[in-house]
């Protein structure tokens, strides 16, 4: 089968290599990434250009509350007309990085100082998100989510968080690796496809791969299309 091999950059800068069949393009990348330190924890998420708009359209209607710039980059911030939520963005070229907050939009000189604690590199492959190393932050946390129409999605976590997901025991075979599958809650003793969860493991990464059911494709197609991926994290430069 012919297959088409993405490069993308995760926010750490490591470089991760996806392998899919070619005839399924990939429709949407996102990413995430949290950092830590002391009893502090701030989360990311990172999507392409538009990433915002829809997010204050489609996910959770909002009202732009104000923008200002970062490091000569555009930030926003937008909060829900109930003031239950509201989130902050920076705008890059390419990619937009949002954070979300619980309740209404904090004070903008808390919002600057977040953003202005970041070192933001953005590329076609993807952003680059660092803390500045006066904030004492660590990477806790990355992951990387890629969708497929038709197809189903895969969640790409770091080699470090993969860890956690493989099961001990042995998978069925797959041509890059093996596979393990869970029913989502509720779904217990079903032996349709899209009711479980995939846990894909390959030697230089692992995903977890959830499975649509749109009508479009046939289970045997989905599980075919799951059967060909591999997942490779590069080595940090």
């Amino acid at each position: 089968m012919a297959t088409q091999q993405l490069t993308l950059t995760a926010p750490s800068g490591r470089r991760v290599s996806v392998t899919l069949p070619a005839h399924t393009p990939v429709s949407s990348v996102a990413a995430g990434v949290r950092f830590a330190g002391g009893v502090h924890g701030t989360g990311f998420q990172i999507g392409s250009r538009g990433y915002h708009e829809f997010a204050v359209t489609q996910v959770a209607p909002m009202r732009q509350r104000e923008r200002f710039l970062v490091h000569g980059r555009e930030v926003v911030v937008a909060e829900a007309t109930d003031g239950q939520s509201s989130l902050a963005t920076l705008f890059g070229v390419y990619h937009e990085l949002m954070t979300v907050y619980s309740g209404p939009a904090p004070h903008r000189d808390a919002v600057f100082a977040l953003f202005n604690s970041l070192r933001v590199q953005d590329t076609v492959a993807g952003m680059v998100v660092r803390p500045r190393s006066a904030t004492m932050l660590e990477l806790m946390s990355e992951q990387l989510v890629l969708a497929v129409r038709d197809h189903g999605s895969l969640s790409i976590p770091g080699p470090r968080q993969a860890a956690a997901l493989t099961p001990r025991f042995a998978g069925a075979r797959t041509r890059h690796g093996e596979v393990w599958k869970t029913p989502y809650p509720g779904a217990e003793g079903s032996s349709r496809a899209s009711e479980h969860a995939f846990v894909l493991g390959c030697p230089a990464g692992t995903a977890e791969v959830h499975l649509c059911d749109t009508g479009a494709t046939t289970e045997r197609q989905r599980l075919d299309w799951l059967n060909e991926i591999n997942v490779v994290w590069h080595k940090a430069n």
